[in-house]
C-alpha cells in the first residue's frame, strides 16, 4: 500500500493524478515550486478540483497545497513527480534535503532518462541513501487543464509499466504504489525499457513538424491527432519508431512498436498508426498546439529523442530519421534543441556497451 501520497507538480499530468486520489478518498497533498504559486491558488480558491471525464464529473477536495517543499516531502511516503523532463533535476535537488529513508519517489512519466537523471542529482546531494527512484512509461492518463482549477481525464493507461533504478528494487517499488495508479502498474524490466518506449517521443514531434504551417496559421485550431495525422505523417512517425526499435532490440529488450502500446494501454482499434490516430476515442477532440514553441518539440526533442539518438550512437546504431527531425525541430523552435539534452554520458552510460548499459540499470554499477 501507498500510505501518504504527494503529488509535486500541478499541471496536466499532476491535477489528473491528484484529482482520481482524492476521488478515491487517499487525500493527496498537492505541490508546486513558489514560482507556480499563480497555478495553485485557483485550486485552493475552489477547495479542490472540477474532475470530468471517464473517472466521472465531481468535484474533489485537495486539503493540502503548499508550495512548501519541506511540507509536500514531509507529508508524503510515496512522491508522485508529474513534471515536464526539464523540470525533472529542479524538483529533485529541491527534494533532496527533505528526503527521508523509506521514501519512494515515482517520476510519472520518466521521459527518456528521468529516474536516471533523478537518482544522479540525488546521489550527489547526499539524498539517495534509502530512497527508491522509479519511472512509468508514461502519464497514468491522457488528460487536459480546460481551465486553471479543472481536470479532464480522457483515457486511463492500462498495467502502465514501471521501473525502478536500480531494477532490484522494482518489485517493492510495484507493490508499494499498485493502489495509487487507477489502471494499476506493470513491472518493466528496468528503466532502460520504460526510457525507451517514451510514447511522447514517436507521438509528438512528428506531427508537430509536418504541420508546422498549419499550427502558425490557425493557431492550433485543428485536431492534433485525428486531422494532423495523415497517412503520410505517419510513415514518418513509423520511421521515427523503427529507429527506436533498433537500439531497444540491440539492447535485448522486446521490439513494442509505439502502435502496439496504443493497443496495450488503451484498448484502440486499428492496424496502422494513422488509422490509431484517426480512430482513437481518447485522443480525438485533443487539439493541436496554439505554436510551435510548445512542449511537444521542447521537451520531447531533447528529452525523448535526443537520449534516444545518443544511446543508440554509443551502440553504433544509426538513427537518421530521428536526427532528421531533430534538426528540423530545431529550426522550428529557433534553438539547438541537442544543445541542452539528455546525453548518454549525462545519464551515465557513456562509452559502455548494450551488456555494459543493461547491468548498470539492474545493478546500479557498470
Amino acid at each position: 500500500m501507498a500510505g501518504r501520497v504527494s503529488v509535486l507538480g500541478a499541471g496536466n499530468g499532476g491535477c489528473a493524478i491528484a484529482a482520481d486520489l482524492a476521488r478515491r478518498g487517499m487525500d493527496p497533498t498537492l505541490f508546486d515550486l513558489p514560482a507556480f504559486a499563480d497555478v495553485l491558488e485557483p485550486i485552493r480558491e475552489a477547495g479542490g478540483l472540477r474532475l470530468t471525464g471517464v473517472l466521472g464529473d465531481a468535484q474533489v477536495p485537495i486539503p493540502r497545497i503548499t508550495t512548501a517543499i519541506d511540507e509536500a516531502v514531509g507529508e508524503g511516503d510515496v512522491l508522485v513527480v508529474a513534471v515536464p523532463a526539464f523540470a525533472q533535476a529542479t524538483f529533485a535537488a529541491a527534494m533532496a534535503p527533505h528526503l527521508r529513508p523509506g521514501h519512494t519517489i515515482v517520476l510519472a512519466p520518466g521521459s527518456t532518462g528521468g529516474a536516471l537523471a533523478v537518482a544522479d542529482v540525488l546521489r550527489r546531494a547526499g539524498g539517495l541513501e534509502g530512497v527508491a527512484v522509479a519511472e512509468t512509461l508514461s502519464l497514468p492518463f491522457a488528460c487536459r487543464k480546460p481551465d486553471p482549477a479543472s481536470v479532464h481525464v480522457a483515457g486511463v493507461k492500462q498495467n502502465l509499466p514501471l521501473a525502478a533504478f536500480p531494477a532490484r528494487s522494482t518489485a517493492d517499488v510495484v507493490a508499494r504504489v499498485a493502489d495509487v495508479f487507477p489502471g494499476g502498474v506493470a513491472p518493466a524490466a528496468h528503466v532502460l525499457e520504460t526510457s525507451l518506449n517514451n510514447m511522447n517521443a514517436t507521438a509528438h514531434p512528428v506531427p508537430v513538424v509536418l504541420n508546422a504551417g498549419w499550427i502558425e496559421t490557425t493557431g492550433g485550431d485543428f485536431r492534433f491527432y485525428a486531422d494532423g495525422v495523415s497517412p503520410s505523417v505517419a510513415r514518418v512517425m513509423d520511421a521515427v519508431d523503427a529507429d527506436r526499435l533498433r537500439l531497444v532490440a540491440a539492447l535485448g529488450l522486446p521490439s513494442v512498436p509505439a502502435t502496439e502500446w496504443d493497443r496495450r494501454m488503451y484498448g484502440l482499434t486499428g492496424e496502422t498508426t494513422y488509422e490509431l490516430n484517426r480512430d482513437s476515442w481518447v485522443h480525438r477532440d485533443i487539439r493541436a498546439p496554439r505554436e510551435l514553441r510548445t512542449r511537444y518539440l521542447l521537451e520531447d526533442v531533447p528529452f525523448g529523442l535526443v537520449p534516444i539518438a545518443s544511446i543508440a550512437r554509443e551502440l553504433g546504431i544509426p538513427t537518421p530519421t530521428i536526427d532528421l527531425v531533430v534538426d528540423l525541430a530545431s529550426l522550428l523552435a529557433d534553438e539547438d534543441l541537442r544543445a541542452h539534452g539528455r546525453t548518454a554520458d549525462a545519464l551515465g552510460l557513456g562509452g559502455l556497451d548494450a551488456a555494459g548499459m543493461v547491468r548498470l540499470v539492474e545493478t546500479g554499477t557498470a
